[in-house]
């Protein structure tokens, strides 16, 4: 099971404001440096995996079919990403653990290790003078890489993430935790017209918008951005909330390894009008950015199980089988 946009974890979803039951493990590892919990979790999947190893028995965790048939790439290379999604979920799942149960320094050192790729061009933004919108994907452990962003380059701006579903209790809980480090990140639910207008308001006043660019088309403002072959569609509403408001949009994504995360920058851009032709330019800046960031790290990209979601029933998937000795697909962008 992939992690979508908040944890798994074992609670009441009509108690919402009890704690939450974190899994043993996680709970015994999460208090540890980012480091040392990131290293050790991968010390007992690999444990885990060993009797089938010795046994020549290599099970797919189930994602090698999705990735040879969108991403065209070798079976062996698609079930080496397969299980390091499957970690990655379990990974992922640590990181809100560790979010909240770790003290607000050792929180503030976890954030140590978080690069940003390009820092002179958050600088120029964050001293811009313009509203900011950020657009990541549902990548890697993004709620730390915000809330990074944040206290580096927006120190006493709030953070309001935009959504269209209720908080899970570990993620309340894991915003208030963040408060606490000085990130005054907020969640909004944007179901009415009423609520995106809040939206508006907030970043006129000077707060960081957070909008994920890697929704699914059912959000409301689909545009086309084919990848890999295929006809993607993706919810595409920041446009407008960027021409609304006068800000520039940062397209990043962030992804995980064992000694930190990485936030990568993508290119920054501006809508001055509503223009047909502006609406087909900016979108192609969104499609490759997720493409790039999406082909970079395959395993990291939360989203795979709703991969219908993305394309027309029509679509069809590409046979992996190279004709004539052909290369498999390339995933640049």
């Amino acid at each position: 099971m992939r992690i979508g946009v908040g944890p798994i974890v074992e609670e009441d979803q009509s108690l919402m404001n009890t704690a939450p039951s974190i899994p043993w493990t996680y709970a015994r590892l999460a208090g540890l440096p980012l480091a040392w919990r990131r290293r050790l979790l991968r010390m007992i999947l690999t444990a885990r995996r060993l009797p089938g190893r010795l046994t020549g028995r290599r099970d797919d965790t189930g994602f090698a079919a999705t990735f040879e048939s969108v991403l065209r790439l070798p079976r062996r290379e698609s079930l080496r990403l397969s299980a390091a999604a499957h970690h990655h979920d379990a990974a992922t799942e640590l990181e809100w653990c560790a979010l909240h149960r770790r003290p607000v320094a050792a929180i503030r050192r976890d954030m140590d290790r978080v690069t940003i790729t390009a820092p002179e061009v958050m600088e120029r933004v964050a001293t811009g003078g313009r509203p900011v919108i950020l657009a990541p994907l549902h990548m890697g452990a993004y709620v730390l890489g915000l809330a990074t962003l944040l206290l580096r380059y927006f120190p006493g701006r709030p953070m309001l993430v935009l959504r269209q579903r209720d908080d899970l209790a570990l993620e309340t809980q894991v915003i208030e935790r963040l408060r606490e480090t000085g990130a005054d990140v907020r969640f909004l639910n944007v179901s009415a017209r009423a609520d995106f207008l809040s939206a508006v308001r907030f970043a006129q006043k000077g707060a960081v918008i957070v909008v994920f660019c890697d929704l699914a088309p059912s959000y409301g403002a689909p545009a086309e951005m084919p990848m890999f072959g295929l006809p993607f569609r993706f919810a595409f509403g920041t446009d407008t909330l960027a021409r609304l408001t006068g800000a520039t949009v940062v397209p990043l994504a962030t992804t995980m390894d064992d000694h930190g995360d990485t936030v990568t920058i993508g290119q920054p851009f501006e809508v001055r009008g509503g223009a047909a032709e502006e609406r087909v330019q900016v979108t192609e800046i969104m499609r490759r950015h997720l493409q790039a960031a999406i082909a970079a790290r395959p395993e990291q990209w939360h989203l795979w199980p709703s991969l219908a979601d993305y394309l027309p029933s029509s679509a069809t998937m590409h046979d992996n089988s190279p004709a004539g000795g052909e290369a498999p697909h390339t995933l640049a962008a």
